[in-house]
């Protein structure tokens, strides 16, 4: 049986010396209202004003949150004292955006994805890395508390070399809350194991040399892309990952798991990513580990504080604040960092395509 104790580490994502950087936001839909804003109230982030296209949606969410103020344009938003400007819209409106926000000289969060294809991820680093501006993309599930735990034991040696990690996902996904996703060619690598590629990147600093995948749907199913998926990287040396993704799991919630984990040579890590579970609501996480160095290698279960939602947004939040007082490395998902893990995207459809493992530095 598992024994439970205190986090002998932190687990929290490191915050900026100050965290009145005020903020604009630029869209108010279901990710803004149940994580991005949240995430910032819970971190004692100062949030002056919101956009979107929609102009009552932005109302009800500053009515909602305490906003104090509705922009009419993004012309107005970006004329504003905000320091940095928080972006949640389709991907295929962010290269616009961003050299917008870049001529204006602010701070720039974009959510993932970053873009639909490598050439316009490429145009928005060129033109916020001209600019001189500090940006990055909402790549949140690196910061996660179960990812921050994994990073933690890593760094501390508690699992030896690493040599496998899996995500092993079967749940329902309410993906009729997105029917522009489903319209697509591209959906579930596109946007939703993007979040597992990148965690994956962050945990082994490293990148892979091949991906293979496998992508279909469910027979009947109303989408044009990719809702069930293999992805299989290959690393220099024995260090593999693999990612396995059902999104019509029919068997109740008791029949539903959604597991990270990470095997080493003197270790495991195991969390169960309770919010994949009747999302957006979710249930509460899982985690567990064992180190052949503490504890006679018995396994230990530590309760995680917090979740992917919504704490996991004050990680990225906080890593553009950081990156404005000039911390090294800050922010982690820089938009310069965020293309390689679109290169493992695009990849991903390439292989799906061709049916054979790609290099994506060939991308």
């Amino acid at each position: 049986m598992a024994q439970e104790e205190r986090w002998p580490f932190s687990v929290e994502p490191p915050l900026p010396r100050r965290r009145d950087y005020p903020i604009a936001v630029v869209g108010a839909g279901s990710i803004v209202n149940d994580a991005h804003l949240p995430a910032y109230h819970k971190a004692g982030f100062q949030v002056i004003g919101i956009y979107d296209i929609r102009h009552e949606r932005a109302v009800e969410t500053a009515q909602r949150f305490a906003i104090p103020r509705v922009y009419q344009s993004l012309e107005e938003l970006l004329a504003s004292e905000a320091a940095i400007v928080d972006v949640a819209v389709p991907a295929r409106e962010n290269l616009a955006i961003a050299r917008q926000v870049a001529a204006s000289g602010k701070a720039l969060l974009l959510q993932k994805p970053l873009a639909e294809d490598l050439a316009t991820a490429r145009a928005i680093l060129a033109c916020v890395e001209e600019a001189g501006i500090v940006a990055a993309v909402n790549q949140q599930a690196r910061w996660m508390p179960a990812a921050l735990a994994i990073r933690s034991l890593m760094r501390l040696g508690l699992l030896g070399t690493v040599y496998q990690i899996s995500f092993l996902i079967n749940v329902e996904t309410p993906w009729h809350l997105w029917p522009w996703i489903l319209e697509g060619p591209t959906v579930e690598v596109m946007y939703h194991s993007i979040h597992y590629l990148d965690t994956i990147r962050s945990l082994v600093q490293q990148e892979p040399r091949l991906l293979f995948a496998d992508g279909t749907t469910l027979p009947g199913y109303a989408s044009n892309g990719e809702t069930r998926t293999l992805l299989h990287l290959i690393f220099d040396g024995h260090l593999r990952a693999t990612v396995l993704d059902n999104h019509h799991n029919s068997g109740g919630l008791e029949d539903q798991y959604a597991t990270l984990r990470v095997e080493g040579t003197e270790g495991t890590a195991v969390a169960e990513l309770g919010l994949l579970k009747h999302y957006p609501t979710g249930v509460p996480d899982h985690f567990r580990y064992r180190s052949s160095h503490i504890y006679g290698g018995a396994w230990i279960s530590p309760r995680l504080p917090g979740s992917w939602f919504p704490d996991a947004f004050i990680g990225t939040m906080a890593s553009v604040m950081r990156g404005l007082e000039g911390e090294p490395g800050a922010p982690e998902t820089s938009i310069r960092d965020n293309v390689r893990t679109l290169q493992l995207v695009m990849a991903a459809y390439a292989s799906m395509r061709q049916r054979c493992p790609i290099d994506p530095a060939t991308l």
